[in-house]
């Protein structure tokens, strides 16, 4: 396949009774909708092992507790039940977690990536990034919503986790490390 001049390596898996599948273009993966979904519909329920130690590919549900994959998994496990890992971010998402629950936050069109706002959901980043999204209020860094100034998380309010309603107002001034 190619798009844009570029060589693109395409494989699909689709995920059995839900409207998203993994998608794996030029050695990265992504979770795409299947079908199409309305703003406010529920796509998927995200499981895991919860765990008090975040990491790179964690997702922050509660204070200081993530879930993250339990040790052992093989790839078609991490693809048929853990496929919520390849939920990308992006600084204009899609989609937003609502308690362990994934609903769309517009309209997606099928074959559309289904991102959320790591931000939203993640009091601090394992591993702060700079973001490619793209968009035009591409936030450049995202190392968590306790690295926000206030307009930024007043802006995030509406898609914030409920972990993260109730964090005080300071922001922490602590710089953050970003990986290359």
């Amino acid at each position: 396949m190619r798009e844009g001049g570029a060589e693109q390596n395409v494989a699909a898996t689709s995920v059995a009774g839900e409207r998203v599948g993994v998608l794996r273009a030029n050695q990265e993966f992504m979770l795409v909708a299947s079908a199409e979904v309305a703003a406010g519909q529920r796509l998927f329920t995200i499981d895991g092992e919860l765990t008090g130690t975040p990491s790179r590919y964690s997702l922050q549900v509660g204070w200081g507790l993530h879930l993250d994959l339990p040790d052992g998994c093989d790839e078609q496990e991490i693809m048929d039940r853990y496929f919520w890992r390849f939920m990308n971010h992006s600084c204009e998402p899609n989609a937003r977690v609502v308690g362990r629950q994934v609903v769309a936050g517009r309209d997606i069109a099928p074959g559309e990536q289904i991102t959320f706002h790591y931000n939203t959901t993640e009091h601090e980043m394992a591993e702060p990034f700079r973001c490619t999204c793209g968009t035009p209020s591409c936030a450049g860094v995202i190392a968590g919503y306790s690295k926000l100034d206030e307009q930024q998380r007043e802006q995030l309010r509406p898609w914030l986790a409920e972990h993260l309603r109730a964090v005080p107002t300071e922001v922490d001034d602590h710089s953050a490390e970003v990986r290359p």
